[in-house]
Formats: structure tokens, C-alpha cells, sequence
């Protein structure tokens, strides 16, 4: 019988345990002879496919030794629950839990618990041929440079593309008129990485052509000119009515300001104030003041005036939302015109260097689905998998969804399971295609579109196993409070949010929000101080520094919370602190790599300068002045300036070395390998990944250090005694005893996403379809619809996003919350939800502090790993412990290598060789003279004549002959066999010949055997075999 469940698991309610007892579950009761094989487990990140692969392990491990042997109370009761569901025996459970866990380890590859990408991946992986990719593909993670060769690729076809080039320079000019930067790098780098988005493939597979997307350029252009022409008309009309009038006469000078305002295009911001609306409303133009000289023209004209501004202000009112989306749709459309162009820029980067990036998974999925409703690649994985366990599903992107629906259904069809774990309120990657309305719509029986042919059972997990109970209830309360802002149907999430706690804990939790005031004070400063006392207040209650996480919006506020608590003796882990970009050492590498790149980089030498006199390398009464007076010098003055002071700084030495050798020589230059620097490894590692994968290049270095030193941090292994600072992102699935929430206020964020859009029904000749990207601004609600509609789910997706934002931060702690926001409005709004909920509650004396439970002290701090300290690290120059032996001759393992090595050369020509003629041929095709001389080739000439002639062979290479030379054979089981040369005689005989390198070997007769096989097979009669050692000459015919 077919099951659909759906769980919907708030914060801490155990929904791993969920997960892996369902898997356990469904792996016990099934009859399959391997257990595991038909269970297909995916998670959001590697780190949870990882946790929930060994809480499998564990699991059925302790099973395995009978309840009375369990000791962690979490598995006793998984164990009780399952042997309930089951209705198993003591035996029984173990029995099949031992059987269970001996077929994962023994068929661990059938352990399928890995992301939705990994999951792609091998599909895609597995049935490369079908879907018309390279079998040799690599995965490329890193979209950065990707986008920037692209982008320059195409700005360097300028000149060369006439198209291209007409729009460029027609959008450069455009931004000019715009008053905005010239330059168009940056905003095709931006619009280029829509391309990596799973979602844009709706969009981007039917954009029109550039010269289809001019002609709608020119449309509008006719659009914008005809409304700026109407107010421009409409107020020469005016200014004549008015002439002789002075500014003054009339009322706060609103109407003069006003026809100052439009005489200036382009119209963006020109409403009509309230009070020059009043003023035409009520037709009063003056102070009773004012001269009657004054008013006796103004009243001449005072009708006349009315119906003109009446008429602009309808004019303005029904044009001008047409008007600014027109004006935002032109400028669009240049980007959309050459993102087809960057896209095959991108596609040949890919197919030159056999790639395809993680983001293209489900786009190649996707694509080969439409072709085929059911194609025969999920036919193959639907009849392995009968059971579905997807966790985190809120996370889930739309083109994920959809690939992964015909397995569901085939699954369910035949009776098999789905089990969906999800929870809206911790939907926070809607940026990275995230969609939580997925998630709502399966949950809801009435709104299901799709699977709504299977029955689903929705189930709530509502049991919080994490936070003390103070911290529940207080998350209860305050998120059904803002659930009170979200619309339909968001504020289902939150509004019956009623988390229990489990009975008997000992900690029952301790939640303190603080809101600083905006009152002259350093905000920023005194939450740095704020945060640093309250670590100091958990430390003297016997936590450790490893207890507490400080979680930030974003990494700019990690920077300044690591170096405060730094400065202040706090030990911290941070990814954000551990750029590599962070540390003077590698700073002062990078300067040296651009002094050497660029005789002219003054910037760079006197970085490299300022360093060497702080680390007193260079010893100078007046630093400013040696600094100034040398950071100008050209290199070669340069060199001798520091050659001088005991730098054996030497650019001709460093020109001539690669990259990593390079680092190494500066590193060993400079003793920055005398004390062990993580940076300095790290970046080495760096350095050599680039040099492995890219190039030798510096120029080509710097570009890519560039563009990732902001994400190229050190990784620091679990166990340390430091506080951790990271991102609420980076923190969800989560949870520490102690939590500190500092810069708990931010802005909203609105106006800096995208959105796709069909502008097709605003254009005369209509076409199927016509996307383009426009920003999702406030400037949208005057629009004309659809776009107010757009804006306004745009606004409730962003408040959702921020809701959910503070869930995710405020259930990661299990003892203690600290909150640290402000009433800066200029910093941000978020601090308002707090305040709002302070003034509902009652009995709270003061509305920006808010306290709940008490501090408990832990009876004493547990005991942590000690680290080892590292003096130092190896560096050595490799060219220093070079030897020439001067003693002739090979040892053996060298010789055995230089004749394999040999015998391949003489292979590879071989392949080519069918008569005596064809030698020559070869030797010269291979440019054997230019790459190994002229005694060399007469050599294998004298060997191949050698092999060739042989009474044995001889025939076998006379003209006529019917050859094929290594030709793919099948097999009849499907496998593919290549002997070197098979020479067929008539229908029924045939010889083989196969060439052989190095020693000789049973493998090798084994082989021959098996060719002789497929050719018997294949209706010949006779085979005649021969094999032939390259290396020594010898020729075997085996019967």
C-alpha cells in the first residue's frame, strides 16, 4: 500500500530522528534481499546527508546489541518505538537490525543518502551518452570566472560583431544620458549570473533576438518621446499664461518650483505636491498679502490655470506609470539582447574545457524530461527506488520539484513510500531558488496540484527536544505575534505556533532582548561592548568559550564583532575572520606579485615598503619619506634599494619561476616559514589548486584572486575552545547552549532583487512571448498591472523572508538567548517587530528590555581537546636538492619504465603502419626529428623495418590486405573489445595482432584468448594470433 506522508518539523522537534527512523523503519520491513538498495534518502546540504548517514550507522549498531546494551536515551527510544510500530520481538529487532547494517556496509555504494545535487549528478553522470554530454566531464562549483571570461570575450568581439557592437555602445551612451557610469562591464557580469540560476531556464530558452528586441526598443521610444512631448507642451502653455507674473506672487512659489521641476527630462519624480493639488482644487493662488496688482493677473488667468494643471495632473496621472515602465523596459532590454551572446560564451568555455556546472543538473534533467513525459534513464531509477525520504523540502526550487515528481509517482504507483520533512518558517534561500508556496500547496489536500492522485497524511511535529521552556514559549508568543503581518497564505506558518517542551529538563532556559537606543550613542560601539560583557558574564558561569555562537545578518558585521572581541582577548572561529584576504602575510605576497607584474604600481611598493620597515627587515630613520621616495622608482631602482638593505629581492629570478615555486621562494626570501602562519599553508594550497587547474600565469593569478579572496577563508577542524562567529544562514540545522544575537535590526532589503517579467501585452505586434528583467522596486506599485501585484507578493516575500530570518536565529539555542537590537530607523525596521511586541505585552516596565527565566550556572565547565601548537612549517628549495648522477646506466625500475616508454612511442606509430611505405609517413606525421633527432628516428625506423619483416608477420603487412587497425569489437553481452589489428583473409580467416610495451605477461595470452573468442563468435573459423613486445622485439604466435 501506497504512503505520502508529510511532516511539517519546527525548529528542534526532532525531525532527524524522524528521518532515520522512517529510513530504519521501512529498511527492517522490507523483503528485498538487499535491504537498503530500493531507499533513496535526500537532504539540502552535504553536512545533514552526512549526520543523518551516521546516525543510520549508529542506530542500527546499537540495535544490533540488544536494548539492555543501548545507554543513550534518544536510541532506547527510537529501539521502543520502532519494536511498537513493527510489532518485532526483541530478537526479531536485532536480528534484522545486524542483517540491516551488515548489508550497508557490505553494499555501502547502495547507500543512498546524498543531496538532490549528488543525486542529479550521478544520474546525469550514469547516463552521460544518452543525455549527449561528454563522458570525461568535470563538475565546476565556481561560476565567478566563468561570468568574467565570458563578459571580456564578448566586449573584445567590439568591432569585430556589428550587432554586438551597435548595442554597447548604444547602452554606454544611454547610461551617459542617464547621468549613471559609462562603463558596462559590471552590469553584464550582474545580468550574466541569471544564467546560473535553475529557475531562469523558463525564462531564457525563448528570448527574442537582438534585432527583434530593437524594434521593440524603437517602439518605446516613441512611447517616452510622445509622453515627454505632452508635458513639455503642456507647459509652454502654462509659462505663457503666467509670464509677467512674478515667482513671488504666487502662493509658497509652489507653482514656479513645479514648471521648474518638468522643464528638466527625464520625468521620473513629478507628481503633483499636496499642496499645488489643493491650490488648483480650491483656485487659490496668493496671500491675502499680496499686491492687488498681482492678484488681479493671477485672477485673469485663474480658470485658464485650473484647466490647464487639471489636465496635467490627469495627464500624469494615467500616463506617466506607463511612461516610467517604458523608460526601465528600453534600458532592460540591452542587457537581455546580449545575455543569449554571454550565454554561448559560457557554453564554449564548458565544452573547450569538458564542464558543466552544479546549476546546470537540473536544467539538463528538466530539459530531457519535456522531451519525453517518461524517459527510459528514470524508467532504470524508478525501478530501483521505492522509497522516497526528502528532508528540508521548503528549500526546494521549482525545477527540483519538478524533476523529481515522475520518481515519486512511479514509487506510489506501485505501492511504494514518500516521506516529506519540511517547515516553512526556516525557509530562508528563496535567493537561491527556495520555494516555500511548494511546501504549503503539498500540505494543504484542497490546493494540491500536483501527486493529488495519492491520499496524503500531514502530521505536525510539535514536540521541541532543543531549547529550555522559557525559550519556547517566548518564540511561541512573539512569532504568532508577527504572524499577525503576513498575508495569505504565509500566515498559516506562525499563527497556531504552540511548540511544547520535553518533560523533566533540567534547564529550562533564559531569553534577555535588549533594543539601545538612538540617542547620540555609538550604536555599533556599545554593541560590540554589550556582546563582549555578556560572553564574560556565560564564561564566569562555567560555560566554555566553544558553548556560545554569535550570529550576524551578514558577514560585514562578523568582521567587526571578530576584530572587538579580538582585540579583547575573546577567542573566535569565523569564516569571515579567516579570509586569507584578512591576513598581513598574504597581503604583502599579493604586493610582491603585483610589483612584479607591474613595473608601475606605486600603490603596491608602498604596501610592500610600509611592511618591511614595521617588521623591521628595513631599518630607516624617516619611514614616510623612504616610503614616498622609493614607491615610485621603477623595478630595477627598486631592487637596489632593498639589494642594498639586505633584500635579495631579484625580479628577473622571480620572472623566470612559476607561480607556486614563486610563493614558495618569497616565503623562504621573507622567513615567513620560520613560525607556523595557517595563512601562509592555506594559501599555498591555494596558489597550487589554481596552478593544478588553471595556469602558471601571475597576471592570470592576481585576476582569479580577485574574484575569490572575499570567499577563500581557512578551515578550522571542530574542538576548539573559541567562540564562533557566523551567518544565520550558515547556522540553520544548528543549535548551541548559548546564543548571542547582536545587530538584531536591518533593512528590508526591497528594490535590490529582480524579477522576470512578459511584457508581451504591452507591445503592438504581440509576439509568443517576451521576457525581460526588471527590478522589483516600490516604483512598481504606480505601474501599470500586473506589476503592482508583482511588488506587493515581491513585499510579502521579503517580510517573510525576514520573519524567518529571526526564527532560524532565535531556536538555534538550547539554554540561553541574548537579542541586541536598536531603534536606529536609518540601520533598518527590524527593531520595530521587537518594540511592537514589547508594547502588547503586559507588565513590561521599560519597552526595550525584555527578560525571561533565569541564568542557571553549569556545575563546572566540561573538558575540552587540547590543540597542538605548530613551530613551523617545511619550506625547501627543490632545485638545491637536485643530484646529477654521473655514473651511467639504469637501475632496474627506471629501466622497466623507459622501455614502456619506448614501446608506447613505437606503439603509437604503429597504429599507423600498414606496409613498409607507411613508416616514414608516421615518423614525420609524429615529428619524431624535431622531438627526439635524427639518430633517434632512424632507431624506430630500423626497429619497425625489424618487426615488420619478420618471416612470421611479413605477410600480414603486404598491400591488399583487408586491416582494420584498433577498431571497436562488441561483444554480445554489450562490452566493447579494441585489439590493435585485425587482418581478415576471407570469410572464414582472420589473424590478430596485438602490440605489447614492457615485460611479458599472462594477462596478455588471457587476452588474446578472449579476442579470439568474439571473432569465432562473429562466424570466422580460423584465427590466427600473434603477439609482438615492442620493447624487445620478440614475436609470439599462440595457439
Amino acid at each position: 500500500m501506497a504512503y505520502f506522508n508529510i511532516y511539517k518539523a519546527s525548529a528542534g522537534s526532532g525531525k532527524t530522528y524522524t528521518l532515520v527512523k522512517e529510513y530504519i523503519k521501512r529498511g527492517l520491513s522490507t523483503n528485498n534481499q538487499i535491504a537498503h538498495k530500493s531507499l533513496l534518502a535526500i537532504t539540502f546540504t552535504n553536512k545533514a546527508a552526512s549526520e543523518m548517514k551516521t546516525r543510520i550507522v549508529e542506530t542500527l549498531f546499537h540495535f544490533s546489541q540488544g536494548f539492555k546494551n543501548i545507554k543513550d536515551d534518544s536510541c532506547q527510544q527510537l529501539y521502543c518505538d520502532l519494536k511498537l510500530e513493527l510489532k518485532y520481538t526483541d530478537s526479531q529487532l536485532v536480528k534484522k537490525s545486524s542483517k540491516l547494517l551488515s548489508d550497508i556496509i557490505h553494499y555501502y555504494s547502495l547507500f543512498s543518502v546524498s543531496t538532490i545535487d549528488k543525486f542529479i549528478h550521478k544520474i546525469i553522470r550514469g547516463f552521460s551518452y544518452e543525455l549527449d554530454l561528454p563522458s570525461n566531464f568535470e563538475v565546476e562549483m565556481d561560476n565567478e570566472k566563468m561570468i568574467q571570461d565570458s563578459v571580456i570575450s564578448l566586449i573584445d568581439e567590439v568591432g569585430l560583431d556589428h550587432i554586438l557592437t551597435k548595442i554597447l555602445i548604444n547602452y554606454s551612451n544611454h547610461k551617459i544620458k542617464e547621468d549613471k557610469n559609462w562603463d558596462i562591464q559590471e552590469d553584464l557580469i550582474k545580468v550574466s549570473k541569471q544564467l546560473f540560476k535553475d529557475y531562469t531556464i523558463f525564462f531564457t530558452e525563448n528570448l527574442l533576438a537582438p534585432e527583434l528586441l530593437k524594434k521593440k526598443q524603437q517602439e518605446l521610444i516613441l512611447k517616452i518621446k510622445s509622453f515627454e512631448q505632452k508635458i513639455a507642451n503642456t507647459r509652454n502653455e502654462i509659462d505663457k499664461l503666467i509670464v509677467g507674473i512674478p515667482d513671488s506672487a504666487f502662493l509658497y512659489k509652489d507653482l514656479p518650483r513645479y514648471l521648474n521641476k518638468i522643464k528638466k527630462k527625464p520625468y521620473v519624480d513629478i507628481d503633483f505636491s499636496q499642496r499645488l493639488y489643493s491650490s488648483v482644487q480650491d483656485d487659490r493662488w496668493y496671500k491675502k498679502s499680496e499686491s492687488i496688482e498681482n492678484k488681479s493677473k493671477i485672477d485673469q488667468i485663474s480658470n485658464l490655470l485650473c484647466a490647464r494643471l487639471q489636465n496635467l495632473f490627469e495627464l500624469i496621472e494615467k500616463e506617466h506609470p506607463h511612461y516610467l515602465f517604458h523608460r526601465t523596459c528600453y534600458s532592460s532590454f540591452f542587457l537581455i539582447s546580449v545575455l543569449s551572446k554571454i550565454e554561448q560564451k559560457i557554453i564554449n568555455i564548458k565544452n573547450e574545457n569538458n564542464l558543466i556546472h552544479i546549476s546546470e543538473f537540473n536544467q539538463i534533467i528538466y530539459n530531457f524530461l519535456k522531451k519525453s513525459p517518461a524517459p527510459f534513464i528514470y524508467e532504470k531509477i524508478g525501478n530501483r527506488f521505492d522509497h522516497y525520504f526528502i528532508d528540508e523540502f521548503q528549500d526546494t526550487s521549482k525545477i527540483q520539484w519538478r524533476n523529481l515528481i515522475p520518481l515519486l509517482e512511479e514509487a506510489l504507483s506501485k505501492g511504494g513510500t514518500c516521506l516529506i520533512v519540511g517547515d516553512g518558517k526556516q525557509s530562508i534561500y528563496r535567493w537561491r531558488g527556495g520555494d516555500v508556496s511548494q511546501f504549503l500547496e503539498l500540505c494543504n489536500e484542497d490546493e494540491k496540484m500536483v501527486l493529488n492522485q495519492f491520499s496524503t497524511n500531514v502530521e505536525s511535529l510539535n514536540i521541541n527536544y532543543r531549547s529550555g521552556q522559557n525559550i519556547v514559549d517566548f518564540n511561541n508568543r512573539f512569532f504568532s505575534f508577527l504572524s499577525k503581518k503576513l498575508t495569505h497564505p504565509y500566515n498559516k506558518l506562525y499563527n497556531k505556533l504552540e511548540q511544547k517542551t520535553r518533560v523533566n529538563r533540567k534547564e529550562q532556559g533564559y531569553v534577555e532582548i535588549s533594543v539601545l537606543e538612538n540617542k547620540n550613542i555609538d550604536l555599533v560601539k556599545d554593541t560590540l561592548q554589550l556582546t563582549y560583557e555578556k560572553i564574560q558574564l556565560i564564561i564566569n558561569d562555567n560555560y566554555n568559550f566553544s558553548d556560545i555562537v554569535v550570529l550576524t545578518r551578514n558577514n560585514k558585521e562578523i568582521t567587526k564583532i571578530a576584530n572587538y572581541l579580538t582585540e579583547n582577548g575573546v577567542p573566535i572561529v569565523s569564516s569571515e575572520s579567516l579570509l586569507l584576504k584578512s591576513s598581513p602575510t598574504i597581503q604583502f605576497l599579493i604586493h610582491n606579485l603585483a610589483i612584479i607584474l607591474d613595473d608601475t604600481d606605486s600603490l603596491s611598493k608602498a604596501k610592500f615598503l610600509e611592511h618591511l620597515i614595521y617588521n623591521h627587515t628595513i631599518q630607516t630613520e624617516s619611514p614616510h619619506k623612504t616610503i614616498s621616495d622609493y614607491a615610485k622608482k621603477n623595478n630595477k631602482e627598486f631592487q637596489s634599494f632593498l639589494n642594498k638593505n639586505g633584500v635579495a629581492w631579484d625580479i628577473i629570478n622571480f620572472k623566470s619561476l612559476n607561480i607556486y615555486e614563486l610563493i614558495e621562494v618569497l616565503v623562504r626570501l621573507f622567513k615567513l616559514d620560520k613560525k607556523y602562519n595557517l595563512y601562509v599553508v592555506f594559501f599555498l594550497d591555494f596558489v597550487f589548486e589554481f596552478t593544478v587547474k588553471y595556469t602558471s600565469s601571475i597576471n592570470e593569478f592576481l585576476n582569479y584572486w580577485n574574484q575569490k579572496k572575499d570567499v577563500t577563508s581557512i578551515v578550522i577542524p571542530p574542538g576548539i575552545n573559541a567562540v564562533e562567529i557566523m551567518t544565520i544562514h550558515k547556522s540553520k540545522g544548528l543549535q548551541f547552549p548559548v546564543v548571542i544575537f547582536p545587530f538584531a535590526n536591518w533593512k528590508e532589503d526591497l528594490g535590490k532583487d529582480k524579477g522576470w517579467f512578459d511584457v508581451n501585452s504591452f507591445f503592438s505586434n504581440q509576439e509568443s512571448n517576451l521576457f525581460t528583467l526588471l527590478p522589483l522596486k516600490k516604483e512598481l506599485e504606480s505601474w501599470p498591472s500586473p506589476f503592482p501585484e508583482h511588488y506587493q507578493r515581491h513585499v510579502s516575500d521579503i517580510l517573510l523572508d525576514n520573519i524567518n530570518l529571526l526564527y532560524v536565529a532565535m531556536t538555534r539555542p538550547k539554554d540561553r538567548l541574548y537579542v541586541i537590537s536598536n531603534s536606529d530607523p536609518r540601520k533598518g525596521a527590524i527593531y520595530k517587530y521587537f518594540t511592537d511586541y514589547f508594547n502588547m505585552e503586559e507588565g513590561l516596565n521599560n519597552a526595550n528590555h525584555f527578560v525571561l527565566g533565569k541564568k542557571m550556572p553549569l556545575d563546572s565547565k566540561s573538558e575540552l581537546l587540547k590543540t597542538i601548537e605548530k613551530s613551523g612549517f617545511i619550506s625547501q628549495n627543490w632545485r638545491d636538492r637536485i643530484r646529477i648522477k654521473e655514473k651511467r646506466g639504469f637501475n632496474k625500475s627506471l629501466k622497466q619504465k623507459y622501455s614502456i616508454s619506448w614501446g608506447d612511442l613505437i606503439h603509437e606509430i604503429m597504429a599507423g603502419v600498414n606496409t613498409t611505405s607507411d613508416i616514414e609517413v608516421m615518423l614525420n606525421k609524429l615529428n619524431i626529428i624535431t622531438t627526439h633527432g635524427t639518430k633517434t628516428f632512424k632507431r624506430i625506423k630500423k626497429e619497425i623495418e625489424k618487426i615488420i619483416n619478420d618471416p612470421q608477420i611479413a605477410h600480414l603487412f603486404k598491400t591488399g590486405l583487408d586491416v582494420f587497425s584498433e577498431y571497436n569489437i562488441l561483444n554480445t553481452d554489450g562490452s566493447i573489445y579494441r585489439p590493435d589489428r585485425v587482418v581478415v583473409h576471407s570469410e572464414k580467416e582472420a589473424s590478430l595482432i596485438d602490440y605489447k610495451t614492457g615485460k611479458e605477461e599472462k594477462k596478455h595470452k588471457v587476452q588474446m584468448k578472449k579476442y579470439e573468442e568474439i571473432l569465432l563468435n562473429m562466424g570466422y573459423k580460423k584465427i590466427n594470433k600473434y603477439l609482438i613486445y615492442l620493447t624487445t622485439g620478440d614475436i609470439y604466435k599462440l595457439q
